[in-house]
């Protein structure tokens, strides 16, 4: 029965969670229609959308994520995964001979239908969070090989078409988005391949990639000294950002030290003479 108890208090709380994110994130794209700039708009609005375009690119090349995103796109095999994590907890209680009533075995279904329907966009959210994250920390080493390939006398066509066959062996991540760009110049030009290139990887340093090289190429400036500019502001922005995440590190800190270091030493402290009081007594 306690068993039941703490899951009839953990699903309601697990909605709750669930409700508070989705009305966090309707906040979010209605401060994003504040923008001036129709563009840099729609590319925000995009980010807020699950990484759409990023998951499409990353499942071509990801045996994991397309196997989330099957399990998470089908009811049927969501039903079976369910009825297999229950029959296999069945199991397990009755070789490890634990006392379960009927309720027990209830919570026990319960539990596998919550965990196959919202685990698996769970995993797909963090795997192609996770992904876009570590693109975007390795974006300035792919300008500074696009830089040095224009250096060398390459068009940035030539430079992308270049970077997208031999990225394979230093960053293969890149690859499926390098081979999408260029395909993308070949039958509409540059322009409109950087557009889709800084929708697929959603970040401010992408953009800022994309909005240089553009603008680069229209007020015909020196592409070399530009590219190396933008990557050392990137790795500018970054060491900020770590920065910072070490700054607050402290605040998130104390949180835990007030809970298990504070409040055990004061009981530990205070004990003995509340005990002595209480013998007094």
């Amino acid at each position: 029965m306690k068993l039941l108890t703490l899951v009839i208090f953990m699903i309601p709380l697990l909605f709750l969670v669930i409700f508070i994110s989705k009305k966090y994130r309707e906040i979010s794209i209605r401060k994003s229609y504040t923008l001036i700039d129709a563009k840099v708009q729609e590319l925000k609005l995009q980010e807020h959308k699950e990484h759409q375009h990023t998951e499409v690119v990353l499942e071509q090349n990801s045996q994991t994520l397309s196997l989330y995103r099957r399990i998470d796109g089908s009811f049927m095999v969501k039903v079976i995964l369910a009825i297999g994590f229950s029959v296999l907890s069945i199991i397990v209680s009755k070789l490890m001979s634990w006392d379960l009533g009927k309720s027990d075995y209830v919570v026990i279904i319960i539990l596998s239908m919550v965990i196959t329907i919202i685990l698996p966009s769970m995993l797909r959210a963090m795997y192609v969070r996770k992904k876009v994250k570590k693109l975007t920390a390795e974006l300035p080493w792919m300008i500074d090989l696009l830089a040095v390939s224009i250096q060398c006398g390459m068009t940035p066509e030539q430079a992308f078409k270049f970077l997208a066959s031999k990225m394979a062996g230093i960053n293969p991540d890149f690859v499926p988005f390098l081979q999408r760009l260029v395909r993308r110049t070949e039958m509409s030009g540059l322009s409109h391949a950087l557009y889709h290139f800084s929708r697929e990887i959603p970040s401010t340093e992408t953009r800022l990639f994309c909005a240089m090289l553009e603008q680069s190429l229209q007020y015909g400036s020196s592409l070399y000294e530009q590219l190396m500019d933008l990557s050392r502001e990137i790795r500018e922005i970054q060491l900020l950002n770590t920065e910072e995440n070490i700054g607050n590190l402290s605040a998130k800190m104390s949180v835990p030290l007030i809970l298990f270091f504070m409040f055990p030493v004061v009981i530990i402290v205070a004990a003995p003479g509340i005990m002595r009081i209480f013998a007094d007594g």
